[in-house]
């Protein structure tokens, strides 16, 4: 098997999360080759892993005639109950012109990564984000204040390992929330992210949900993490999954 792995212009692996699945593919024997663009990858293979950005990934899930779902998961249906807040869909531009609402966090519906997740609290927080020409779809939130923030790694409807990556060590997460969120969680992929955090009522409330695909390790095991990307692209390219175990 092979895993392509994503560097930059100059052969170096581009962070920190392709070092690690480097790590990873090599422990279990995968045979590993660079990339910087997808469209380098002549190989039609589909089991053949890839690594890197999203943009790289779907990318090469493209060029291999390979339809992905055009919505993301971020906040399933089935899972409502536990972000303990209202979330609605709308537009930058029908935001900007609704002057009542502010005090809210907003993030790209369908264009993800298009721009990090903000905090909307007057008009200058709109400043590079208006296009009279393309209007963004967008994820709009009541404003949470989260003490904690923890990613909870999910594989084949079970825990691989839980990273926190912000806030107050001195807080404590409810894994039995984090669990009965998997069980009803009926549609989950076989491998993505549930990121809880603790709100100022030491509550455990989901913050989004995030596809597997193309996450980072946040100090995950270089083995788990491989693992974790093989069922992610295994499920996507419709193919077997040789670390399922």
């Amino acid at each position: 098997m092979k895993a392509y792995i994503q560097t930059d212009k100059d052969g170096e692996f581009y962070n920190i999360n392709a070092f690690s699945a480097y790590e990873g593919f090599k422990h279990f024997g995968f045979e590993i080759e660079k990339f910087s663009d997808a469209n380098e990858i002549s190989d039609n293979n589909p089991e053949h892993i890839i690594v890197g950005g999203i943009g790289s990934v779907r990318k090469r899930l493209k060029n291999l005639n390979i339809t992905r779902p055009d919505k993301e998961i971020d906040y399933p249906d089935e899972l409502r109950p536990f972000l303990k807040r209202k979330i609605w869909e709308s537009t930058v531009n029908t935001l900007f012109k609704d002057k009542n609402a502010r005090n809210i966090f907003i993030k790209p519906k369908t264009e993800t990564k298009l721009f990090a997740g903000k905090v909307i609290t007057n008009d200058t927080d709109f400043i590079g984000l208006v296009d009279q020409e393309k209007d963004t779809e967008i994820f709009c939130s009541e404003l949470i204040r989260f003490k904690t923030e923890w990613r909870c790694f999910i594989r084949y409807r079970e825990i691989l390992d839980i990273r926190k990556y912000k806030g107050d060590w001195g807080t404590c997460l409810d894994v039995k929330t984090v669990e009965k969120a998997i069980d009803g969680f009926i549609s989950q992929p076989n491998s993505y992210a549930l990121d809880f955090g603790i709100n100022e009522n030491n509550e455990t409330v989901l913050v989004e949900v995030n596809d597997g695909h193309s996450l980072g390790t946040y100090g995950l095991l270089s083995s788990h993490y491989a693992r974790f990307l093989s069922a992610r692209w295994s499920e996507l390219t419709r193919t077997e999954d040789y670390l399922n175990f």
